[in-house]
């Protein structure tokens, strides 16, 4: 576990300045999207002039979250370009490059602050506040935050929540600690609705969600033993099911249920030449750790990566590679 950066300090910071923008990541997931609705209803609440501006649309399996109609993406007929920003707040975004084309229009903000829980976390803003000990943004904002308990309210509390749910692994991974349930506790008493969180999270996919699901099910693929799992997809079966990026959502975590799966790879084409690699393990492998390997990164059990090609040419090549770095450490 490692922290970065003085907390207080940086609070001052965030609290000092009027006009602030929130971001994340590029195709942004629950624990992104749900803290900066978290940290945008509490800024709010203390008269803030608050922007939450993403490259890429929340996916429809975040938009009931309250708040989320007031986040901005580039591209959108609502989008406007942001006059003098005092303060630029990044969340869950561990290099520069990760929050896009966003960057051209925050790069000139009197200052740039990041909250992070990534082991790889650059801290590349002026300043960051970095806590790898954190299961999710939502876990860092609850002891970040001083007196948190005075901003809490329904709309802060479910927000907390579906970041340290979506980041947990719906409190199935081995981020969820004691302090995981003792935050929740706390949450309820704010009138989080587990069971309306987790239909409303995980409960509306598309037809076209389930017709990928199929399809990645059919080519899965296996080492020798069983215990490593890897899929190709290329753009052919999302034309063919009309799936888009958000469909994603939920595959891997219905392959992790295999018997003797330890590592899953799955690789799918993004575009015409580019690749998004996916790794989760359930046992020792270090995924942040393959992931460096093609300038990517993330957590222990969970991480990704982003390479130039045709998932169809190179993902056996990386496939190859991953496997023999897995056994040539003795993960597996």
């Amino acid at each position: 576990m490692l922290k970065k950066g003085n907390k207080n300090d940086i609070w001052k910071l965030i609290t000092g300045s009027q006009v602030v923008v929130l971001t994340t990541h590029v195709r942004p997931d629950g624990d992104g999207i749900a803290s900066e609705l978290a940290l945008y209803k509490i800024l709010k609440s203390l008269k803030k002039d608050v922007y939450i501006l993403n490259q890429d649309k929340t996916p429809d399996m975040y938009a009931w979250l309250p708040g989320a109609e007031n986040i901005l993406t580039l591209g959108k007929k609502d989008f406007f370009k942001l006059g003098s920003i005092d303060l630029t707040v990044i969340l869950d975004c561990s290099s520069r490059d990760r929050i896009g084309a966003v960057y051209e229009h925050i790069k000139d903000s009197k200052k740039i602050i990041s909250l992070d829980h990534h082991e790889e976390s650059e801290c590349w803003s002026d300043s960051c506040y970095v806590d790898t000990g954190a299961s999710s943004i939502g876990e860092l904002l609850f002891y970040f935050i001083p007196n948190i308990k005075q901003y809490l309210d329904e709309t802060v509390a479910t927000c907390i929540y579906v970041s340290i749910l979506t980041d947990t692994g719906s409190f199935a991974f081995s981020n969820t600690t004691k302090k995981v349930f003792q935050i929740v506790s706390t949450l309820m008493n704010y009138g989080v609705k587990p069971d309306y969180a987790f239909q409303m999270t995980y409960n509306q996919k598309s037809i076209r969600h389930f017709r990928l699901l199929g399809k990645a099910l059919e080519r899965l693929e296996t080492d020798e033993s069983g215990k490593i799992v890897w899929v190709l997809l290329p753009l052919s079966i999302y034309h063919e099911t009309g799936a888009a990026n958000e469909d994603n959502e939920g595959i891997l975590e219905v392959i992790r249920g295999l018997k003797n799966c330890e590592l899953i790879i799955m690789l799918r084409q993004l575009d015409q030449d580019r690749v998004k690699g996916s790794l989760r393990s359930t046992n020792n492998v270090n995924c942040s750790y393959l992931a460096k390997t093609f300038s990517g990164g993330g957590h222990l059990k969970a991480s990704g990566f982003v390479v130039r090609g045709d998932v169809s040419e190179i993902g056996p090549l990386i496939v190859r590679k991953i496997v023999g770095e897995v056994k040539g450490q003795g993960w597996i």
